[in-house]
């Protein structure tokens, strides 16, 4: 029986994964898996690929808490030290350190570089300041909040990815509905998160599970796809959390007390 194209690199990228090595023969950097099958089996390497820059798009605190349970899965997994570069409005900050740590992100091992305002300026000096982090094999993964990104930048902070073997995650604002309108660059995934309605709340809370409907708009060797995800937070053990397929609505399990969430990763 004949295998299609995307099959067949996908088949690769688990095998290479799965060696730790990289398609040309050497050391391949690992793979942020999301913990959960649904996801990383529909993934070429089993997860989100190291050494690569991956685009997620929402434009809202929903989508800069999925990149913060995204980050805080590349520390737990692999333990690095991760970089956040926000930028800063009118003295505001933008990131909220208990919320991070809600999401599965430590706020120790993390390193927030402050870009001034946005605009054209604002995001030269974000897109500098992540491709030269990229770079520093020391550095184990890098978050970057920037809106404006063409072709070229975005294949600079790739190729810097790859040469330190980063994992890169690029948060962006909202995109068009219409996946063949938005311009291309050179992430090997992009996702587009929008916030759904949260879980059962607790006895004890006004607070839900947070939800996410998380959809796969490229990968490259692979296919798009779309789940609605919820983040499982234990308020006791702050590694304890995780990505889970939320139930549907008529067949929603009992709530564990340790599934409780806490407010979302931004502020303001």
């Amino acid at each position: 029986m004949a295998i299609d194209n995307a099959t067949l690199s996908r088949l690769r990228g688990r095998i290479s994964a799965l060696e730790g090595t990289a398609l040309d023969g050497s050391e391949a950097p690992r793979a942020v898996s999301f913990g959960l099958a649904a996801v990383d089996d529909h993934l070429p390497t089993g997860g989100l690929a190291g050494g690569s820059v991956h685009e997620i798009t929402g434009g809202s605190g929903s989508a800069t808490a999925f990149a913060a349970a995204l980050a805080g899965r590349a520390q737990r997994l692999h333990r690095p030290p991760l970089v956040w570069i926000a930028p800063r409005i009118d003295q505001r900050e933008s990131l909220y350190g208990p919320g991070l740590a809600a999401f599965g992100l430590d706020p120790v091992a993390l390193t927030v570089v402050r870009i001034p305002g946005h605009g054209r300026k604002g995001a030269a000096q974000a897109l500098w300041a992540m491709e030269e982090a990229l770079r520093t094999p020391a550095i184990g993964a890098v978050c970057a909040e920037i809106d404006a990104v063409d072709l070229t930048a975005s294949r600079r902070l790739q190729l810097a990815a790859e040469a330190g073997g980063t994992f890169g995650l690029l948060l962006r604002g909202s995109v068009s509905n219409d996946s063949a309108a938005v311009p291309p660059i050179a992430s090997v995934t992009r996702w587009r998160i929008t916030a759904a309605p949260s879980g059962p709340a607790w006895p004890t809370s006004l607070l839900g599970i947070t939800r996410w409907q998380v959809e796969l708009l490229r990968v490259r060797g692979g296919q798009p796809y779309h789940w609605l995800l919820e983040w499982r937070h234990d308020p006791i053990d702050e590694t304890a959390g995780g990505f889970a397929l939320a139930a549907a609505s008529g067949d929603r399990p009992a709530m564990p007390a340790a599934e409780q969430t806490l407010p979302l990763a931004r502020t303001g």
